[in-house]
């Protein structure tokens, strides 16, 4: 058995977009300019990867493959692969895999060992007879055997398709895979950052198998007519291309039930929302939609916010991570006016069909539509150099033994007096400001209410980082009772500043359409009343925590 322990990085289109060789070249001249030694080889691997129709292997958390390896036009050598459970931490790969060379395509799993079997009760003879090939991964691979000080790493660069027969949609494989042959794991990191700094990519979340399954699953839908929705959760399967449409932009709650200690939490936490970032992104990649972007906004501040939490935790070099957290925050700091206009402007919204009769108002928020960044400015943000260095960064620190170890500070502090503090100082932060709110005049209130919406949202992440330890035998409904009128009070400041928008847009045209004025101003007034009962409601209530 060995494990294998690699970093996978998806290539930006218009890297590949030269040919294949030009991109080896360039991986050749960026280790020689470095001074690395290295060999260089070529081969051609045709993947199959097999499973039952029912997915028995799978749901033993199993992968089998094999795999035909062709050196420069020589005979096909085969072997056949299983990989046991493993982990995915910010596009560091770890899974324990069991190889056997065979004589040709097909597989004899009684070649593995016996005690690789999870499930005692597996029929290895039932299992062969029921064997059928679910997907191919076929590839042309270039790799690169790079000694680094003691350690030595194979970097491999893939060109090729998924497949699965019979189905005409194919996915396509444009990767590089740092593996880790020998020596330490911090040598895969040095030469990630310097191909970070030559090529534009971005981490890899999912592996080829993954994709396979998904496309597999796909083509199971296209034969049986079903939805999506009910072939993934039927096969519990994930597709890489599932989009957002059918989750609710809510804040994300991480699910801290099994932590006890302060440090655990930290590096869960900023886990979880390490892995959830690298999916939105994946998601933003195929469907660019600005709700996909709001999401990596909003992580992106979560994990921001856990630094602050935790800053007694870290060292001062950990603490840098926080301003580059805080650099991409502000570069998407136009989100929320384009959400804004995009509501406006949206033909299926209430606003525009109130706007119709005005084409300058309608023309003038195009415009400024047009003005935001375009979206392959933000593909190629989320392929950038300083972009993926901080999630390298995050990534270091989560592996990273020394930043595991628990402060003085906070060694003797537990977890959950740690999480109430903290929820209690955000609470009466929040508190004060929004019992100095007067509902009358409005549009003093419409102000105030905007002015704070930065500390609703903090508070309201403190409460998505904390508020999982306090849900007793899995029961979250007291916690999404006491959030839900924050959460009500944060949508309407964003209909706040929506309606904000539309009042400076029409002042700037001296619009002076009584009806539409009248509309507006009845707009905010309504908004204003159902929240001051959110408002009542939310100071009110007794927090979960207590």
């Amino acid at each position: 058995m060995t494990t294998e322990i690699e970093l996978k990085y998806l290539l930006l289109a218009a890297e590949t977009a030269a040919t294949e060789i030009n991109i080896a070249e360039k991986i050749t001249q960026i280790l020689t300019k470095d001074n690395y030694a290295f060999k260089i080889e070529q081969k051609q691997l045709s993947n199959f990867y097999l499973d039952t129709a029912d997915l028995a292997l799978r749901q033993l958390d199993m992968g089998l493959r094999v795999r035909g390896i062709q050196h420069d036009g020589q005979a096909i050598r085969y072997e056949q692969t299983i990989k046991t459970a493993g982990e995915v931490i910010g596009g560091l790969h770890k899974r324990p895999e069991y190889n056997v060379d065979i004589d040709d395509e097909q597989v004899k799993l009684a070649l593995f060992p016996n005690n690789i079997w999870q499930d005692s009760s597996a029929n290895i003879v039932s299992l062969q007879q029921d064997i059928i090939r679910l997907f191919n991964t076929h590839f042309k691979r270039i790799t690169w055997t790079i000694s680094i000080g003691d350690s030595v790493i194979e970097l491999a660069f893939d060109q090729g398709t998924i497949s699965c027969d019979n189905f005409d949609e194919t996915d396509v494989i444009y990767e590089i895979e740092l593996e880790l042959v020998s020596g330490e794991q911090e040598s895969l990191f040095v030469l990630a950052k310097l191909l970070l700094a030559n090529l534009a990519m971005r981490p890899g979340r999912l592996s080829k198998a993954a994709r396979g399954y998904a496309l597999a699953a796909q083509r199971t839908q296209v034969k049986t007519t079903k939805t999506k929705h009910e072939q993934n959760k039927n096969n519990n399967l994930t597709s890489v291309k599932a989009g957002l449409a059918q989750e609710e932009l809510l804040l994300e709650i991480i699910p801290m039930q099994e932590q006890h200690t302060v440090n655990a939490a930290f590096h869960y936490g900023v886990g979880f929302c390490l892995t959830k970032l690298q999916c939105n992104i994946d998601d933003f990649i195929y469907n660019q939609a600005l709700s996909s972007l709001l999401k990596i906004d909003e992580l992106l501040a979560l994990i921001r916010q856990g630094f602050w939490l935790f800053e007694d935790e870290l060292t001062a070099q950990q603490s840098k991570i926080r301003d580059e957290l805080s650099y991409f925050i502000r570069s998407l700091s136009w989100l929320d006016n384009a959400q804004h206009v995009q509501g406006l402007v949206n033909l299926n919204s209430s606003y525009r069909k109130k706007l119709a009769g005005s084409e300058k108002l309608i023309t003038k928020l195009e415009r400024e539509k047009e003005s935001f960044p375009a979206m392959q400015e933000m593909v190629a943000l989320f392929h950038s150099e300083r972009f993926n260095l901080l999630q390298l960064s995050l990534l270091e620190l989560l592996l990273s033994e020394k930043s595991k170890s628990v402060s003085q500070t906070l060694k003797q502090v537990p977890l959950i007096d740690f999480a109430k503090a903290k929820l209690m100082l955000a609470l009466g932060k929040i508190s004060n400001k929004m019992l100095s709110i007067n509902v009358l005049p409005h549009h003093e209130a419409c102000t105030n209410y905007i002015d704070v919406h930065g500390l609703l949202v903090r508070s309201l992440l403190t409460g998505s980082w904390f508020s999982a330890l306090f849900n007793k035998s899995g029961d979250e409904q007291q916690t999404v009772n006491y959030r839900r009128p924050w959460l009500d009070i944060k949508q309407g400041i964003g209909e706040l500043q929506s309606l904000n928008k539309l009042q400076q847009q029409l002042l700037d045209l001296q619009y002076s359409d009584k009806k539409l004025l009248a509309w507006l101003d009845n707009k905010v007034e309504n908004l204003i009343q159902a929240m001051e009962q959110s408002r009542v409601k939310a100071l009110s209530i007794k927090p979960y925590w207590q």
